[in-house]
């Protein structure tokens, strides 16, 4: 306990100093700790403990101010404020600098849909903003505190995948056609929603039957527990697939191609993912080198609904 308070503190004082987040994590790497979960410490795993008042032995009080919380802290009062007023200083920087270089409202409107996946593993690329504050998509399979991950290679900005997707798709909507195809579209999609629906009540069913099965001592309380943990997921999984497929079933289709394309310009951002998953079976997004700023052709691949489906993502080692 006593060499991890000490390794604290070295960390500390190395931010303190004028070190980076990111290089008071390689210290606590360096001397061979590791985060409550087993995994080794990032920049922002040690932002996180940082802002943690019981580092420096307090706690919040009833009113949300801090108080002593009966425990000696790893680092000083007067330690805990210097770090306190480094976040803020750093805060009102990137705050100012956002005010002075305005960017437009990106919100990662298809990474709730599966649509848009990693190109070298196929997991779906996630909505993740970079240390600097700016939108993008990660892909989802990258180390996480509960898990090593085997991925996560794969990223992209936020504006340049949301603003081709929207070309492309705006394009798309102007061919002859294309309402045929949303309606064609639509209808598989809600043959699919009732499946995922049929699904979901099954798994239910299953689980209310556990119970009984045990006390008939057809399986064990242990089995039971298992297949409860595993139903449990599948419900979670089933009923994200149905929030999903909804919202696509919902999205309008009627309408002349200027009326479709109005609308586009117009629509929510949960409305325009719902029309991409109409027109597109899948979006694959490939590495794009560091830095990447624009498109380089092949990166972003799209999968049309109204041609042959894609191929399985074979992952890359």
């Amino acid at each position: 306990m006593a060499d991890e308070a000490q390794a604290l503190r070295e960390a500390v004082e190395l931010r303190i100093n004028g070190g980076t987040r990111a290089g008071a994590a390689a210290r606590l790497n360096a001397l061979g700790f590791v985060g409550t979960l087993g995994s080794t410490f990032t920049g922002k795993t040690v932002a996180r403990l940082f802002r943690t008042p019981a580092i420096a032995g307090l706690k919040p009080g009833p009113d949300g101010k801090l108080i002593d919380a009966g425990h000696p802290g790893a680092i000083t009062l007067e330690q805990f404020a210097q770090l306190q007023a480094m976040d803020a200083a750093e805060d009102e920087k990137r705050d100012a600098s956002r005010k002075a270089n305005p960017q437009p409202d990106y919100d990662y409107a298809f990474s709730s849909t599966d649509l848009v996946v990693c190109g070298l593993c196929g997991a779906n690329q996630q909505g993740l903003r970079t240390n600097a504050g700016n939108p993008g998509y990660c892909c989802s399979a990258g180390p996480r505190a509960d898990r090593p991950g085997d991925c996560g290679r794969v990223r992209i900005s936020a504006e340049i995948l949301e603003d081709h997707l929207g070309e492309e798709i705006v394009a798309r909507l102007m061919e002859p056609g294309t309402q045929k195809a949303l309606e064609k579209a639509r209808g598989e999609l809600e043959k699919q929603l009732a499946a995922a629906r049929a699904d979901l009540e099954t798994v239910g069913q299953g689980l209310d039957n556990l119970g009984g099965m045990v006390l008939r001592h057809e399986i064990t309380a242990a089995s039971a527990a298992k297949a409860r943990q595993e139903g449990a997921q599948q419900q979670k999984a089933l009923r994200r697939r149905i929030r999903i497929l909804e919202r696509a079933a919902a999205t309008p289709v009627s309408g002349s191609v200027q009326e479709l394309v109005t609308w586009w310009n117009s629509a929510p951002s949960q409305a325009k993912a719902g029309l991409a998953m109409l027109m597109l079976h899948r979006v694959d997004v490939h590495p794009g080198g560091q830095g990447a700023r624009k498109l380089k052709p092949g990166r972003v691949v799209l999968w049309w609904r109204d041609r042959p489906a894609p191929p399985p993502i074979r992952r890359v080692a």
